[in-house]
């Protein structure tokens, strides 16, 4: 999630949306949102790939569908090799252009460690924005992409070095490289489809799944909308469970974290297979998860007792 709303920056709950949204006129809204972390796949154009990925999901996430740009931001060593950099910058561009937008600039500065992100810029109109707010009891939960991207990234570091023998021990590297290759799948897929079929299917709320893990990006669109949110099956990338527990992530809590992870969409029931047959028309996968309730206390996210955890391939 990014920063505040600029129509109305006092408001409490403005600080918590996925993008910040400039209201201009009664035709035109700006979104933007800015993101940066350190790489997590050695080849550049990868991980371009999934800066790109990353930094577009929040403006998606807010049902914007035009992309005006990216704003590449790139922060490395003075000794690191320039063409990791420009490889970095392709794979970027190359996301880009698939979403009929481009890099158009950004800011290269020298650290210790390399740091890669950017500034994207979205327009909409402002009565076509999703917010986080709108969540409904009633509604039901959709999920766009499977979960476990934050095990499979950390086996394919640990292949790489003194604990691989310790990892292997436990797990075929078959198994463990056909894990990275689905999570690599996942971060590098748009999420521009799922913004689309937010437009064509009347959509209450919408937040993206990453560094706050399922259940912390369900919390936030529970407080703001003022509901219970009841997570009652999670798909995640097959052998994941297993090597969440090994490494003592929190996938099997619903606390894991994700990068370019999909969208969770809250939607009247009757909206749903409509909502699901739109975006497997489109060749993407979605998933029924929870549903909306009305808080016995407090707003809250929690996983139902005897939540279904399934392994899913992704495409």
């Amino acid at each position: 999630m990014a920063g505040l709303l600029s129509r109305d920056c006092k408001t409490p709950g403005a600080l918590r949306e996925d993008a910040v949204v400039h209201v201009l006129n009664d035709d035109i809204a700006v979104v933007e949102n800015i993101d940066v972390f350190t790489p997590i796949h050695d080849d550049p154009v990868v991980q371009g790939k999934i800066v790109a990925c990353n930094a577009t999901n929040d403006v998606f996430a807010m049902g914007v569908t035009d992309i005006l740009s990216l704003q590449a931001f790139m922060a490395f060593p003075p000794d690191m090799d320039e063409s990791i950099a420009v490889g970095v910058l392709a794979g970027m561009d190359e996301f880009m252009q698939a979403l009929a937008s481009r890099v158009a600039g950004g800011q290269t500065i020298k650290n210790p460690c390399p740091v890669f992100g950017g500034v994207c810029l979205g327009v909409a109109r402002p009565d076509e924005i999703v917010y986080s707010s709108g969540a409904q009891p009633g509604d039901v939960v959709l999920l766009t992409k499977p979960l476990g991207i934050q095990p499979a990234m950390r086996s394919y570091r640990e292949l790489k070095d003194e604990r691989r023998d310790a990892l292997l021990e436990r797990f075929a590297e078959s198994e463990l490289l056909r894990m990275q290759d689905t999570a690599v799948r996942v971060m590098t897929t748009s999420n521009l489809e799922v913004a689309r079929t937010m437009r064509a299917v009347p959509t209450h709320a919408a937040t993206d799944v990453t560094g706050f893990g399922l259940l912390g990006h369900a919390e936030n669109v529970a407080t703001l909308s003022g509901v219970e949110v009841v997570i009652e099956r999670v798909p995640v990338i097959p052998g994941t469970p297993a090597l969440a527990a090994f490494f003592g992530h929190r996938l099997a809590e619903g606390r894991a974290a994700e990068t370019a992870g999909g969208m969770l969409v809250f939607l009247p029931p009757d909206g749903a297979e409509e909502f699901r047959a739109l975006l497997m028309s489109r060749g993407l996968p979605c998933w029924t998860v929870g549903r909306v309730v009305r808080p016995v206390t407090v707003p809250r996210a929690r996983l139902a007792r005897g939540a279904e955890f399934i392994e899913t391939e992704f495409p």
